[in-house]
């Protein structure tokens, strides 16, 4: 409040200087409370872009910046949630679902 005006700002390096906002929660404020670009990285999302190929990074920020890379900005929340549901219904950490994955034709990890 003091430092704001009571306002939630919409600056990437500006909100991760609040306790407890990383890029990740930046990211969602970001793109849910303003409509602008950002990207979060969570397991979900990490699982399911190493499984997919889509990234390497060992970070989330390392996975954030190579996706961001190749989409559009103004697909980073979408995508962002895609992948997240796609890893929570589908892509499940312990027993994926290979055998309805509708991505089956373009993943290099099927039948895992």
């Amino acid at each position: 409040l003091r430092d704001f005006g009571g306002e939630v700002p919409n600056q990437m390096d500006i909100l991760v200087t609040l306790p407890g906002v990383g890029r990740k929660s930046a990211n969602v404020i970001l793109s849910q409370a303003f409509g602008l670009p950002g990207f979060a990285v969570d397991t979900h999302v990490m699982r399911v872009s190493h499984r997919l190929g889509l990234s390497k990074g060992k970070t989330p920020e390392a996975i954030e910046k190579e996706i961001t890379k190749t989409l559009d900005p103004s697909m980073w929340g979408e995508a962002h949630h895609w992948l997240i549901w796609h890893g929570r219904l589908i892509c499940t950490a312990r027993k994926p679902k290979c055998d309805v994955c509708p991505l089956d034709d373009i993943c290099p990890q099927i039948g895992i």
